[in-house]
């Protein structure tokens, strides 16, 4: 414990799943948290976990933003630098989902929607806190990859492909930042998200498949498993470790994955970002 006290962290998508477990992990180990959720009422379900955390909330701040909104996600980094004093740790864990759909079939929208909610966003908030951890001397940012965009797949090439990029942008941004004290990787998860839930209860018998196939036998505990490896990376411990994306998968992407889902299976159904037609 202890191994954050003093840090401040920026976590997107932070009220479910993998950034629920962050949230909870880094508030723990004493960092000031800012996380945010397109949906407020996605921070009720939080709430008492929070308390449940030696002043837990009066080190944590919650925003309702959309990271498909450039203005908005930017904001959300600034108000980490007003209200706690500035940004050391950045963690993009956010990403829009569209239907699954065939290359061919898939329309230019999606094909934003997603960029949008998971490369560019990236970015923006990237850009928006350099200037703050140059001015702390240093910072740690952690972007999201997907074992789809390694194995291609099937009817998710805008999800791929979204992916794929923040893994360049992860070594871009590595290779040109170093200078400043910061480092930047790539995170590649197999965790019980929400998500993962979501996919399992639309596919009766795909969970026992997908962890049979894993040589750990199951699936990462968000807290735990995903948060803890995040933490060794944006502690003093992550230090001289930058530009690399980790399986942090209990040994997934060795394994051939059987989740190989039926065209227009739509996991965030009712949970869409917008899109843009003809964008």
């Amino acid at each position: 414990m202890g191994r954050l006290e003093g840090k401040i962290a920026v976590i997107t998508g932070g009220t479910q799943g993998i950034g629920r477990g962050t949230v909870l992990r880094f508030l723990k180990e004493g960092a000031k948290v800012v996380y945010c959720s397109r949906n407020p009422k996605n921070n009720e379900e939080m709430l008492p976990m929070i308390d449940a955390i030696p002043g837990g909330r009066q080190k944590s701040l919650f925003i309702a933003a959309d990271v498909g909104n450039k203005a908005q996600i930017q904001d959300v980094v600034h108000e980490a630098a007003r209200r706690f004093g500035g940004v050391d740790i950045l963690v993009n864990n956010a990403q829009g989902i569209a239907a699954l759909k065939p290359l061919e079939a898939k329309p230019d929208e999606d094909y934003e929607m997603t960029l949008r909610t998971g490369f560019y966003y990236s970015k923006w908030t990237m850009e928006t806190a350099l200037p703050y951890m140059k001015a702390r001397s240093g910072g740690r940012i952690l972007n999201f990859s997907s074992h789809w965009a390694l194995n291609g797949m099937l009817y998710s090439s805008d999800y791929n492909v979204t992916k794929a990029a923040n893994e360049a942008l992860t070594r871009s941004a590595a290779n040109e930042w170093g200078k400043h004290n910061i480092t930047v990787n790539c995170i590649t998860p197999a965790g019980d998200s929400f998500a993962y839930r979501m996919y399992c209860s639309m596919n009766p018998g795909v969970d026992a498949a997908i962890c049979a196939a894993i040589p750990m036998g199951r699936m990462g505990d968000c807290e735990i498993d995903i948060a803890g490896a995040m933490l060794g990376l944006v502690s003093d411990n992550g230090r001289f470790i930058t530009g690399q994306t980790f399986m942090v998968d209990g040994g997934a992407w060795i394994a051939k994955p059987p989740n190989e889902h039926a065209v227009d299976t739509d996991i965030h159904a009712g949970r869409h970002q917008e899109t843009k037609a003809g964008a």
